[in-house]
């Protein structure tokens, strides 16, 4: 895999998903609003959405850290991490949105986001191979 395109994927995965792990760990209803228009949630979803904020910090982390990784085997890993969780990620937030109608003005940006981050993970890996 090209050193420079592996750089610039983690760099802006990291980048992305560490904005959005801070914004659920600071502030989860208003990152709900604006992803979904939730009104009023339940009160264990902030508690969740700091949870999942503090992994999406992790993975944010584990990127910026492998960005300049030698190692192709822990790049690629982390690389098949990435995929999978920008896929299901994908389907999730598309459920919401096709499913549950819960459309706020951040949800298709967010879609497509993780869609196209998911094509360029994989193209990543194939490359890699």
């Amino acid at each position: 895999m090209n050193t420079a395109h592996r750089r610039t994927l983690l760099t802006l995965f990291a980048i992305a998903e560490g904005a959005t792990g801070l914004g659920l760990v600071v502030a989860p209803s208003m990152l709900f609003v604006l992803l979904f228009e939730a009104r009023p949630v339940a009160s264990e979803a902030p508690l969740i959405a700091r949870i999942c904020g503090a992994a999406l910090l992790a993975l944010a982390a584990a990127s910026w850290g492998a960005r300049d990784a030698d190692d192709r085997r822990r790049t690629l890993g982390l690389l098949v991490g990435v995929t999978l969780y920008n896929f299901l990620t994908t389907a999730v937030l598309a459920y919401s949105a096709l499913v549950l109608e819960m459309i706020g003005i951040l949800l298709w940006p967010a879609i497509l986001y993780h869609a196209a981050t998911s094509l360029w993970c994989l193209l990543a890996i194939w490359r890699a191979r």
